[in-house]
């Protein structure tokens, strides 16, 4: 690109991180002009033109209402996203800090201390806006104290854990990572978590050929399998209890035809995880590991293979 085109650029990026889209896209519609075949203008003006076109339905609605609009719009753009090239990671960069430096705007504005389910949901995203924004510690601020007001939701656990991913702290990171899986994988996106710890982890659980809610219940099973989650903790007796019985529960459910085996079999087997590893810090019978290590193998001959490896 010529001087003269990148200092235009420049300037389209400039507006695309105050999240106008309209005027850029003019902008870089003019440079392909004299650029043309241009990959790097390609991918921002058909950035640019989705936004540009979503712009203006947000009006008239609640600041909570244009959040959400935001953070859902942002999950369709992952798929142009996908088109990224090496050399886009700037115009890339621009975008996200535009969407969420907006979302967090709207956010801010929209307190409500009426409904403590609300006003957590409302701090969870303003710190899944400051996580997006590489703003770590306040994103663990405002995620802690939505932990504080609702507790065990496994997405804001999640975030959590991307966040102490990001900061280094991988034994924290892992260790809610593993947790929130074990509370409701299939209420976690994806899309919002960003961290290597995580991301590797996936792309090797849907590598195995996994997806949709399946890939969420298989990610807990190869996470152990990888050795990324082996954080284990203390089960409390009333958590250990649960677990027990949601076990002779799920047991209960393989044996009916009619269930569903492809969430069902990696859910139990997470489970049968986390009574191994109870047994294990409990210093219990080895018996009873032989157990549940022969339920196991009885369940997914391969996957007992990799754990027992």
């Amino acid at each position: 690109m010529s001087i003269q085109s990148d200092k235009a650029l420049e300037e389209a990026l400039k507006l695309i991180e105050s999240c106008t889209f309209k005027q850029p896209l003019e902008l870089l519609k003019e440079i392909l002009k004299g650029e043309l075949g241009n990959k790097r203008l390609v991918f921002a003006i058909r950035c640019c033109d989705f936004w540009a076109k979503a712009d203006d339905s947000i009006a008239g609605n609640s600041f909570f209402e244009q959040g959400e609009w935001l953070l859902a719009q942002w999950k369709k753009f992952q798929m142009i996203l996908e088109f990224a090239g090496p050399d886009c990671e700037k115009i890339t960069y621009s975008f996200k800090k535009g969407i969420f430096s907006k979302a967090l705007e709207v956010y801010s504005k929209a307190n409500d201390d009426k409904d403590p389910k609300l006003k957590s949901e409302i701090l969870r995203k303003t710190g899944l806006c400051y996580k997006k924004l590489g703003s770590y510690e306040m994103a663990l601020r405002f995620l802690t104290e939505a932990n504080a007001m609702v507790p065990g939701q496994a997405q804001l656990i999640a975030e959590m854990a991307d966040c102490y991913a990001f900061y280094g702290e991988t034994k924290n990171a892992k260790m809610l990572f593993k947790e929130a899986f074990y509370m409701d994988a299939r209420k976690i996106d994806l899309t919002f978590l960003d961290s290597p710890l995580i991301r590797v982890l996936v792309e090797k659980v849907e590598d195995t050929g996994y997806s949709g809610p399946a890939l969420l219940e298989w990610i807990p099973v190869y996470g152990v399998i990888l050795g990324i989650f082996n954080v284990k903790r203390q089960l409390k007796s009333q958590e250990v209890l649960r677990l027990k019985q949601e076990i002779y529960s799920r047991e209960g459910e393989m044996k009916d035809p009619s269930s569903n085996k492809e969430f069902l079999k990696p859910h139990l087997i997470n489970l049968y995880f986390w009574l191994i590893d109870y047994y294990i810090l409990e210093k219990d019978s080895i018996s009873k590991i032989n157990e549940v290590l022969l339920k196991l193998k009885l369940l997914d001959p391969e996957i007992h293979s990799l754990y027992v490896r």
